[in-house]
């Protein structure tokens, strides 16, 4: 009966004293973000809806070259924050998420990042929707409009 006790308190001595590897963790990301969804046609005007499961934004014209529209938000506790928005011209259209939650994949984090701040930049053009990186100083083309029949 002693043995035993005395290999527990070994074992449990062991385990206590082993060092635990660590998870290395995304550092955090901005408290509040800054959405923009800015009219870069050449032409044609741009008719806005975003909206969350409990916030609808409202449509918002975007008549001329360079009018932006915007808001802004802090994630929610759960750190489950998301924001669609759909985009038309009189002959095209596009839905997609502006602002998703991001645990393991960074993607949206890294090229909405602007120094401390959390500011996404989506840009309609001719041939698409653009989101700004602001790491690369580029636009990247990640949605094509879809013509209207």
């Amino acid at each position: 009966m002693i043995k035993n006790i005395v290999v527990f308190f070994l074992f449990t001595v062991a385990l206590v004293g082993a060092e635990v590897p660590r998870v290395a963790l995304p550092p955090p990301g901005p408290s509040r973000y800054y959405i923009h969804v800015v009219n870069g046609l050449s032409k044609l005007g741009l008719l806005v809806h975003c909206q969350s499961k409990d916030d609808d934004l409202g449509y918002h014209r975007l008549l001329n070259h360079g009018d932006d529209y915007q808001w802004n938000f802090k994630v929610n506790f759960w750190g489950t924050t998301l924001y669609w928005c759909k985009l038309e011209t009189p002959h095209t259209y596009v839905s997609f998420e502006s602002f998703w939650p991001e645990t393991q994949h960074l993607w949206l984090r890294d090229r909405c990042k602007h120094g401390t701040v959390g500011t996404c930049i989506w840009t309609a053009k001719d041939d698409g929707i653009y989101l700004r990186n602001f790491l690369a100083n580029v636009d990247e083309l990640i949605h094509k409009w879809i013509y209207k029949r």
